[in-house]
């Protein structure tokens, strides 16, 4: 349970700042100038690309085994390579726009990264208490 609570949270919050960022980007006239049908795009593709990150942090259910649980480097890998591989792919694909995806993406990895480390710390003291 403790696994989707930290794949939850991360999305939402990633999600709330990627969608207030886009919104304070389009009042400051950086971007959605023109009065398009599209303007409200940067929105949807926010919360798209957290989505997508949010599906790939799914392999930490493997931290359910003890085997992967007690070894740091199997539990930092199953908690962010997919997603680190997600956004590159992202990355590649946007070409020119690709540090948007990488602004986009940075906000879902400063979550999951306190998370996964308030995680990792509350598994070793609960360890060295039995």
């Amino acid at each position: 349970m403790k696994y989707l609570v930290i794949i939850l949270v991360s999305f939402l919050i990633a999600s709330t700042v990627g969608v207030v960022g886009v919104f304070i980007l389009q009042a400051v006239g950086v971007i959605g100038r023109a009065y398009t049908d599209m303007k409200n795009l940067p929105f949807g593709i926010a919360i798209g690309f957290n989505l997508l990150l949010a599906l790939g942090t799914f392999p930490a259910f493997l931290n359910l085994k003890a085997r992967v649980r007690n070894h740091f480097l199997w539990s930092a890998l199953s908690f962010f390579v997919l997603p680190l591989v997600i956004m590159g792919y992202l990355c590649l694909s946007l070409e020119e726009e690709s540090w948007t995806g990488v602004l986009f993406c940075i906000p879902y990895f400063v979550i999951l990264s306190a998370l996964f480390l308030r995680f990792r710390h509350q598994k070793r003291t609960f360890k060295e208490l039995i």
